[in-house]
């Protein structure tokens, strides 16, 4: 008879309660990192879809803000250049693309007005719109239909004009664009690995300097 003092090793059923219970601990391990995985992984693709808005509309809104510029001159006044009348045919548009056009410095440039540092311009077009999934840029200095972000499209555009309460906010077909001074540009933007049921929205309010 072996007494227990002298027992080495572990026995059968010693070794199956171990595995069991070390099983049981890696399931846990296991699906805690699992867990983190994903929540990481929808945060990471959160933030691409905040960044991915954001850039959008801070790159739409600095060219918008550049609409009708025409050297330096007052917004009363009328310039033609490029087949275009200045300020008030400047800012083109639909519910789900903006045309701007205003004036650039350019050495070369035979815009009939000038800079307030004397500088010669020259007349400059640049179109936001939705190509597929993305929204496009199409510039003579870019070329037609560039990818200005992934995953993103115009929502919607609303045309804010001046009213006698305030302002009137109108779509596209409505409104009157030479009388335009502000747009709300809402865009709609997916992450690249389908993370999200529905697209996240980011809507901004931007002022058209060059305006009456």
């Amino acid at each position: 008879m072996i007494l227990p003092s002298n027992q080495r090793g572990l026995s059968l059923i010693e070794l199956m309660v171990t595995l069991v219970l070390s099983s049981l601990l890696l399931l846990g391990v296991l699906q805690l990192f699992i867990s983190t995985n994903a929540t990481d992984r929808t945060s990471t693709e959160l933030a691409r879809v905040q960044e991915t808005g954001r850039v959008a509309i801070e790159l739409i809104a600095r060219e918008a803000r550049r609409v009708g510029y025409q050297g330096c001159v007052g917004a009363t006044v009328t310039t033609e250049g490029g087949g275009i009348t200045y300020p008030g045919e400047a800012l083109d548009g639909t519910a789900t693309s903006l045309t701007f056009n205003y004036a650039r410095p350019d050495p070369a440039g035979t815009f009939a007005n000038r800079d307030c540092n004397n500088g010669t311009l020259s007349t400059y077009q640049i179109t936001f719109s939705n190509c597929g999934a993305n929204i496009c840029v199409t510039a003579p200095d870019i070329g037609n239909n560039q990818q200005l972000v992934a995953n993103a499209n115009f929502n919607r555009i609303d045309y804010i004009e001046p009213c006698a309460a305030n302002s009137c906010i109108k779509a596209a077909v409505d409104a009157d664009l030479p009388t335009v001074n502000k747009l709300q540009i809402t865009l709609a933007v997916n992450d690249s690995r389908g993370e999200f049921a529905v697209p996240r929205t980011f809507t901004s309010i931007i002022e058209l300097r060059n305006r009456l």
